[in-house]
């Protein structure tokens, strides 16, 4: 591009010209003279120091302006792109939404330049002086910081993606609405800066300070957090799919309306994490990152998230009236909250006073934070009753004798079911359930013989691996086991020991919540319960000497380092079972021992 224009003067004409301090120059005039070298700007600047020079939205690109005294200079909207700044003055400039995209700003002083909404991107900014600049909504893409010193800057909004970032001092910045999409921050200081609404995904965070840094509503997808230090941080409404949190501690840090899809979740420590509203399609949770659990809607939250609570205080130990009373507040609060479910967790004795901590077992599909601060709300004019209850002396004793009658009617009733059925609750467990193949088709005699064979060898297996109210009708067995580990273990070794023996099984494996109840039938301890009856689901939909496991068996197993393979299954389900629908794609595993593939 060639600016040179003739002025009608010779090379000695404009020295002696300049040197009369023309009052103004027209904005062509002032290209012309750009053109004319550092030092003949320079000298006329030195001479006309007092003149405001505009050159808003000219066609810069590609000229050498090293050494060039530009300060104070408006350049608003100008295109300075691939030009040569290197040493050059821009003090206090106006480069609003100027174009500097590829250019050498090596030693460049833009101290106190409004670089609002201007393009940087590619620029090379080695020992240039940023300081006091105003950088809101600048292009900074692509840019090595090396060497510099980007503390107090004004980096709000500002598109940083791709840039390099190493071991520069950010502590408290300001980078809300900020894009980092792919800069390196490695041993980048971010203690304490804000990056509420920043967009960082494909960062690698993992070597980042980021003690007190605030993530709320960001995008952080793909990101890098293994092995940080999470604990108590705010993610609230921010997207976190793909993130790789191995290892990470995440203990009360807040992830409501989180979206966790995709995330690496393998030994991360959730105590005490809040994930309501959290939407997570599928996490994994094994060491390499690569064997995912998907989840239905909210199954995520339910699965993994603390239990909503509430405290009812008393300024005094309980009373026999208000525990009396406990049970009548409950029932009373369930039925306000249609579907909620709740139970007292704990009475905690403190100083001055008692605190009786209640849980929500089951939200019944209600907001949790709305049902939480409506909860205490409710209860706490509730306990208003109890507290009257102390003036009301006949009131205590018609309790008491109340009480009292029921007692006598019942106590030794409960005292002998306790007797019979000690066993008798709710526990999570995992659930073994199998049948053999061909049972229908052995004659009577046969199948006598076979099923004590059956028998025999799978007693020895269940003591081995400690398996709990085992119990089997015809050719069915189901059993229970503490752990995950367990289950895959015994069921690995069923199918060895069958095999040998000439038995040909299919088993399904699943965990939750089983009730423990005494079998009239059986006059024997038995289990009841969605984990058995998915366990018996899934036994059906098994290959004959296949192992069919629930998403969550497996979560457990890789959560353990169990030494099984899953290979991923989509089947429809024969019978509904829970929320699950007859015809609904169930995602199951076929679970393989390392040994048997061995």
């Amino acid at each position: 591009m060639n600016h040179s224009r003739d002025f009608g003067r010779t090379g000695s004409d404009n020295v002696t010209e300049l040197s009369k301090a023309e009052p103004s120059l027209s904005k062509s005039e002032l290209v012309d003279l750009l053109c004319e070298g550092a030092m003949a700007w320079n000298d006329w600047r030195q001479k006309n120091s007092k003149e405001k020079i505009n050159l808003d939205g000219e066609d810069l690109r590609g000229l050498d302006l090293s050494d060039y005294d530009l300060s104070e200079v408006s350049l608003v909207g100008s295109n300075l792109s691939y030009s040569d700044l290197k040493n050059a003055i821009l003090i206090a400039a106006d480069l609003t939404r100027a174009n500097l995209c590829y250019c050498n700003l090596i030693n460049a002083k833009l101290i106190a330049a409004n670089l609002f909404q201007a393009n940087l991107a590619h620029a090379n900014v080695l020992h240039a002086n940023f300081l006091t600049a105003m950088c809101h909504q600048a292009d900074f893409s692509n840019v090595d910081f090396k060497d510099q010193d980007l503390r107090g800057q004004n980096l709000k909004e500002a598109n940083l993606s791709g840039a390099d970032l190493r071991r520069q001092n950010l502590e408290g910045i300001d980078l809300r609405g900020a894009k980092l999409i792919g800069a390196n921050l490695d041993e980048v200081n971010l203690i304490d800066a804000n990056l509420e609404g920043a967009n960082l995904s494909d960062v690698d965070l993992s070597t980042t300070e980021l003690h007190g840094t605030i993530f709320t509503k960001s995008i952080l997808n793909n990101c890098n957090l293994s092995q940080q230090d999470l604990h108590g941080f705010n993610f609230e409404n921010s997207s976190l799919k793909g993130v790789d949190l191995r290892g990470a501690n995440l203990a009360k840090a807040n992830l409501d309306g989180v979206d966790l899809s995709s995330a690496k979740l393998w030994q991360v420590q959730t105590k005490g994490w809040s994930i309501r509203g959290v939407h997570c399609t599928h996490a994994s949770w094994d060491q390499r990152g690569r064997e995912y659990t998907h989840y239905t809607r909210n199954q995520f939250e339910k699965l993994f998230a603390d239990k909503i609570s509430f405290q009812l205080y008393y300024q005094r130990l309980l009373s026999y009236q208000d525990l009396a009373t406990l049970p009548f507040l409950i029932e009373h609060l369930e039925a306000s909250f249609w579907g909620c479910k709740l139970r007292i967790r704990e009475i905690r004795n403190e100083p001055g006073d008692t605190a009786v901590v209640i849980v929500v077992e089951d939200a019944g599909g209600l907001s949790p934070s709305m049902l939480e601060t409506s909860l205490q709300q409710e209860a706490d004019k509730l306990q208003s009753i109890q507290i009257s209850l102390q003036s009301e002396r006949r009131l205590q004793s018609e309790i008491r004798e109340s009480m009292q009658a029921i007692k006598d009617k019942y106590w030794p009733k409960l005292l002998e079911l306790s007797e019979q059925d000690s066993d008798a609750k709710m526990r999570r467990m995992a659930v073994l359930f199998t049948d053999l193949k061909g049972f229908s088709n052995w004659d009577k005699q046969e199948r006598t013989e076979k099923l004590a064979l059956f028998r025999g060898l799978l007693k020895p297996v269940m003591k081995q691996w400690q398996a709990s109210y085992p119990n089997m009708e015809g050719d069915s067995l189901r059993a229970t086991f503490t752990t995950v580990s367990q289950a895959l273990g015994c069921a690995a070794m069923m199918q060895k020991v069958l095999h040998g023996a000439g038995f040909v099984v299919r088993i399904g494996l699943d965990i939750g919540d089983v009730k423990i109840t005494h079998n009239e039938i059986t006059d024997q301890l038995d289990i009841e319960g969605d984990a058995l009856n998915f366990a018996a689901r899934l036994e059906s939909m098994a290959e004959p000497g296949a192992v069919l496991v629930s998403e969550n068996v497996r979560h457990y197993a890789i959560q353990s380092d169990a030494p099984f393979i899953f290979k991923e299954e989509r089947v429809p389900l024969k019978k509904s079972v829970g929320e699950r629908q007859a015809g609904d794609i169930i995602v199951c595993f076929m679970a393989q021992s390392v040994d048997q593939l061995k």
